[in-house]
């Protein structure tokens, strides 16, 4: 009997510990670096296209030593941490085919350019995040050259989700012809040259471990993940639990072998269910389409749209430039148009810079660069124009490499057939020269709100409590151990707003969008006095 008891308490504590560990597994956040001053749990991410950043050759081509040659750019900015868009050996010129997951682009290097660049990076503070392409290869990758040619005797057959079978007439399925003459179907969701993996293959594990280890043993410190929300399903929007749940073996996986390693996924989905349900940290989607679809704000912006455990975003290479988007909704293309834009792209930055998370700046955000999606004769490229250093358009590491691109499409909007930019004009004020020199420029208020934050625990590493979120006021707590700060934003452009103040407080920051100015005087409050909130004003407050 006693035997027995022991047994039944020894499978209880099984069942008890694995359920704990399960609910752990879900709760608890991921730490996107360790917490202190020097390495904040919420960094400022910087994402470049390394093609577009800076060229070290006289190629018009970026490159690895570009990137490096700019390290003191990216400091004086007050970045954390490097985004860079996939750097392996690819077919396209984004790179999100690759065809070699071990080697480099040839355009922007070689691996001792590489291991240089981030060695450099490191030396500076700066941590390196590699854009990890999973779900799908270039149809030129040998795997799947080996699998079509041989079909199911190939090893790598079951890499990918293939078949002999007819699959005319489904979607995101795609053949080629074998040297035997044989139609091999495949699953690419993302068109014909990108064949999907499949992840329920143990094998195709084991070589996401060895590319994991692989970079890390390169000094990469963590992974974006390109596509993690179509790991599994058939469309764009089925699957999306299952691919959530292959994210555990994968954190646990790289947290092994890294402990403070960055990991965050992009979950292409404005749903914040989609969002949450993933243990890694996620860009906020949710977010960044709520402040784009209320450029004047709406009521329930934050509590609608808030993710826990995410990366607050309003641009990236797949969207239109946040510059253009608030240009186009305000439909202001003449050239009177650039500082009332200006002033509104600022406003959501500071919400950006200030809520809970890492926050992301797509290169070029920093000075305004603009573009917008075209659906042909190309596609995406105007959204990933070269980073614009001179006011000429011109200039050392200047790079040009769209020109060739569009020359080639007969593109000759703007100065497409000039500089290679169709949404850059020289001396138009979108330069890193100009704004440097402009004490007002979108530039150097992104300076400013990146060195405030590095002062402020309570942003850096701190929580958040949402205390009021209505069209023309947002405020919200942020609290660390040892600083708790109230920030304040009426995103209106017409209508003023009050709040009552629940504890004493001291304002340390006010900035004035209208007037594109901001300082640093302080102004004591009591708790229980009234202020009121004018529009596109913003303000931080300090506990006494």
């Amino acid at each position: 009997m006693k035997k027995f008891l022991l047994i039944v308490c020894l499978i209880l504590f099984i069942f008890v510990s694995s359920c704990t560990r399960t609910i752990e597994q879900q709760s608890q956040p991921l730490i996107f670096f360790f917490s202190n001053s020097s390495n904040p749990k919420y960094p400022v991410i910087y994402e470049i296209f390394i093609r577009s950043f800076y060229d070290s050759d006289g190629d018009g081509i970026g490159d690895f030593e570009g990137v490096t040659q700019k390290i003191d750019y990216l400091k004086g900015l007050g970045i954390d941490a490097v985004w860079f868009m996939p750097f392996n050996e690819s077919v396209s010129y984004h790179g999100y085919d690759v065809v070699d997951y071990y080697d480099v682009e040839d355009d922007y290097g070689t691996m001792e350019d590489f291991e240089n660049m981030v060695q450099e990076l490191h030396r500076n503070g700066i941590k390196v995040i590699m854009d990890l392409v999973i779900n799908h290869t270039s149809d030129q990758h040998p795997w799947f050259k080996d699998a079509v040619e041989n079909t199911t005797s190939s090893s790598y057959w079951n890499y990918y989700i293939m078949s002999l079978e007819d699959h005319s007439g489904q979607d995101h399925w795609h053949w080629k012809v074998n040297s035997r003459g044989q139609k091999v179907w495949y699953f690419g969701l993302f068109g014909h040259t990108m064949p999907d993996l499949n992840h329920d293959n143990p094998k195709v594990r084991e070589e996401v471990k060895n590319i994991v280890d692989f970079w890390l043993g390169k000094g990469v410190d963590g992974f974006r993940i390109d596509a993690a929300k179509h790991i599994y399903g058939w469309s764009w929007d089925d699957g999306i639990e299952s691919s959530a749940n292959y994210f555990y073996w994968f954190k646990d996986y790289v947290l092994s072998r890294k402990s403070d390693a960055v990991i965050v996924g992009e979950v292409l989905s404005g749903s914040t269910y989609d969002l949450s349900i993933y243990p890694i940290p996620v860009f906020n989607f949710a977010l960044m389409y709520g402040i784009r679809s209320n450029i004047e704000g709406i009521d329930g912006l934050l509590e609608n749209n808030w993710v826990e455990n995410s990366f607050p975003f309003l641009e990236n290479h797949d969207l239109n430039r946040f510059f253009s988007h608030v240009q186009d909704v305000y439909n202001m293309f003449d050239t009177s148009y650039y500082e009332s834009v200006k002033k509104r792209v600022a406003l959501w930055y500071f919400l950006i810079f200030t809520v809970k998370g890492p926050p992301v700046i797509y290169y070029g955000g920093e000075i305004g660069t603009r573009g917008f999606k075209w659906y042909g004769p190309v596609y995406d490229e105007p959204l990933r124009e070269p980073m614009q250093w001179y006011s000429s358009g011109s200039g050392e590491g200047q790079t040009f490499w769209t020109k060739e691109v569009y020359q080639k499409e007969n593109v000759t909007f703007g100065d497409a057939n000039v500089d290679g930019c169709i949404y850059d004009d020289p001396f138009d004020g979108f330069s890193v020269e100009e704004q440097e020199k402009d004490s007002q420029s979108l530039l150097n208020f992104f300076k400013f709100m990146l060195n405030f934050r590095k002062k402020h625990n309570a942003i850096l590493n701190g929580d958040q409590k949402i205390f009021r979120d209505w069209k023309n006021l947002i405020a919200f707590y942020r609290i660390s151990s040892d600083e708790e700060l109230l920030v304040v934003l009426n995103p209106d452009p017409t209508w003023q707003n009050t709040f009552t103040f629940e504890k004493d407080m001291v304002m340390i920051l006010e900035v004035d969008f209208k007037s594109f100015t901001w300082n640093e005087n302080k102004r004591s409050f009591s708790a229980g006095e009234t202020f009121t909130v004018s529009p596109m004003k913003a303000y931080i407050f300090i506990k006494e």
